[in-house]
This record gives structure tokens, C-alpha cells and sequence, in this order.
């Protein structure tokens, strides 16, 4: 009886991923349009929906980092430099200086330092505007090195219902963020023309698979079913597309 309950709960922790990331390609084809279009406009609403959903993400990032690693026989491990805590601070300061790239252009930010004017400043407010923002912006991005490169205790055994939790929520906070900067991707192509659209479109594809793809190879790690490689690769090809059309 007990072994049954352990296989049910092994098989529902290898379809997690699969069931997350399903859910994302569904919502991603019903709201990205409408999504990118919001964000092609910037405003401080869509600055703090960045700030929410990066700060669910690195909650996300670290709920996975607790699960226990390896579960299940004849999977996929990632390569040790893969996961590997110097690779990911790399990639962790990369997405922190991304993330503080969209927030400062939804804030205004880029436009109003190209625009400022000495006579309608003064030296207080240039110094805000100059060195204290993007100061406070970078400090708040660069939580996700904390995050992602330290040291945490895995404690979260996979035979437990919370394992299921963890993942669970990890995985939908992860896919949000992915949603959400493929979609922030998709309002700055839109405002693009002539030859710089597909220069930007592929720096973006690129961009958003190297800095997304850590989260999911530290589940991997943790996970090693095959499936979960293959629902994540399946994701960000319709993401891609998305992005692309």
C-alpha cells in the first residue's frame, strides 16, 4: 500500500512540469498579444507588474533550488557545468541587468535622462534621476544572484506532498516571467523598423533562452525525467514563435 501511494506520487511529481508548462503555452496563445500591446506602452503599472512577477520569480527559483536532487531511473542530468554555482551567478547577474533594463524603460527612464534639462533640475534631483534609481533598480535585480548561485538546503524530499508544491509553484512563477520578458521582447520588436526587427528579434530569442534556461535545468537536476526537458523545449518554441509572428 505504502509502495503504490510512493509510485502515485512519483508519477504525479513527472508530470508536474509537463502540466505547468502546458498551461503556459495555453494562456501564452489567448493573452500575449494583448499583453505585448500593453507593454509597448510604458507606464509605471507595467513597471510594477515587472517588479511582482520577477520577485514571484526568484521565489519560484528558490523553491525548485529546494527540492531534493535526482528522482527516478533513466533520465537526463544536466552537465556539471551547467549547474555549477559560478555559471549561474553569470547568468543570475546577466538576468539582473536585463530586468533592470525593462523596468527603467517602463519607468521612462532612458527617455527622460536623454531629455533632462539643467535649468528644470537641480543638482539633487539629477543625482536621483542619475545615480540613486538605476542604483536601487540594479541592487533589486541583482536579488536573483542570491537566489540562484548560493548555497541552499535542499531539504524537500520528492516522497512528500509538498514536493508536488514546490514544484508546482516554482515552475508557474518561472513560466510567468518567461510569459511576461518574451512578451516586454515582443513590444520592443513592434517598435522597431527596417532591418534592426530581425537583428533585435534573434539578440531577443537568444537572450531569453540563455537567461530563462537555468531555472529549468536547476529542476532538471532535481528531476531528471526526460518529459521535463521536452515540455520545456516545447514551450519556448511556441513562446519563439509568438515573439516572431
Amino acid at each position: 500500500m505504502i509502495r503504490e501511494r510512493t509510485h502515485k506520487k512519483r508519477i504525479a511529481n513527472d508530470w508536474t512540469a509537463a502540466i505547468v508548462d502546458a498551461a503556459a503555452v495555453v494562456l501564452a496563445l489567448v493573452g500575449f498579444s494583448t499583453l505585448a500591446a500593453q507593454l509597448l506602452i510604458p507606464s509605471g503599472q507595467n513597471a510594477l507588474l515587472l517588479v511582482v512577477v520577477y520577485s514571484l520569480f526568484c521565489i519560484g527559483v528558490y523553491l525548485i533550488r529546494k527540492l531534493e536532487p535526482g528522482t527516478g531511473e533513466g533520465g537526463w542530468s544536466p552537465p556539471d557545468f551547467l549547474v555549477d554555482p559560478r555559471t549561474r551567478g553569470v547568468l543570475g547577474f546577466l538576468f539582473g541587468l536585463m530586468m533592470v533594463t525593462m523596468v527603467a524603460h517602463q519607468l521612462g527612464y532612458f527617455s527622460s535622462v536623454l531629455t533632462v534639462q539643467s535649468a528644470v533640475l537641480d543638482e539633487g534631483d539629477s543625482s536621483s534621476l542619475l545615480v540613486y534609481m538605476p542604483g536601487a533598480l540594479l541592487g533589486f535585480s541583482m536579488l536573483y544572484i542570491l537566489i540562484l548561485a548560493f548555497p541552499v538546503n535542499e531539504s524537500i524530499g520528492w516522497s512528500g506532498k509538498r514536493a508536488n508544491v514546490f514544484a508546482a509553484s516554482g515552475l508557474v512563477f518561472v513560466d510567468s516571467m518567461l510569459l511576461l520578458g518574451a512578451a516586454q521582447a515582443k513590444a520592443l520588436l513592434m517598435g522597431s523598423e527596417g532591418y534592426l526587427g530581425p537583428i533585435m528579434m534573434l539578440v531577443f530569442l537568444l537572450v531569453l533562452l540563455i537567461l530563462f534556461a537555468p531555472p529549468r535545468i536547476l529542476y532538471q537536476s532535481k528531476n531528471t525525467k526526460p518529459a521535463n526537458v521536452i515540455s520545456a523545449l516545447l514551450l519556448f518554441i511556441v513562446i519563439s514563435w509568438l515573439v516572431i509572428v
